[in-house]
């Protein structure tokens, strides 16, 4: 009787541990938006000549940005960077949560979520490579860290006109 005992605690520490582990993961895919940053990267350009120069490491002050989930059923997302919104593709597995968006002059960003905390912080580690076109193609990489984001609240309605007063 014991072996079955100890067999049934450890299914049940083992069932606690894989659900302790697939946590990160629903609140990740449950988000509707990620708000990133970057913590580091890299950054380098073709020469003419057709060599890479690597320019100096990403400033760790730059801007991240923000993964808007638009449309879970059609697989839409929208990244936001500074004041621009690209529409992208959204794609969930196991691995991670991804985003493939392609910018008018031809360049693609394609950003990673995984559902993996970092450290005992709740922010998922996040890696975001840009392959940006133009006559000296410019190509990044760049980690991070995203947590989900608040909903963005509907603008407030503006306030009712005064009421006339009667009279003659």
């Amino acid at each position: 009787m014991k072996p079955l005992f100890t067999w049934m605690v450890a299914a049940l520490v083992l069932a606690a541990g894989d659900a302790r582990a697939e946590e990160p993961g629903r609140a990740l895919f449950a988000a509707k938006r990620l708000a990133c940053a970057y913590s580091q990267g890299m950054n380098a350009v073709f020469t003419p000549q057709g060599r890479v120069n690597l320019k100096p490491p990403l400033d760790p002050n730059t801007p991240g940005l923000t993964i808007v989930i638009a449309d879970r059923e059609k697989n839409r997302a929208l990244l936001e960077e500074d004041q621009q919104e690209t529409p992208g593709v959204l794609m969930t597995t196991p691995v991670g949560l991804t985003v493939m968006a392609r910018y008018p002059d031809g360049g693609v960003t394609m950003v990673t979520v995984y559902p993996v905390h970092s450290g005992a912080s709740d922010n998922y580690l996040m890696v975001s490579s840009r392959h940006g076109a133009g006559s000296e193609p410019q190509i990044s990489q760049r980690y991070g860290f995203c947590r989900p984001g608040q909903e963005t609240p509907p603008p407030p309605e503006p306030p009712a006109p005064p009421a006339k007063k009667g009279g003659h």
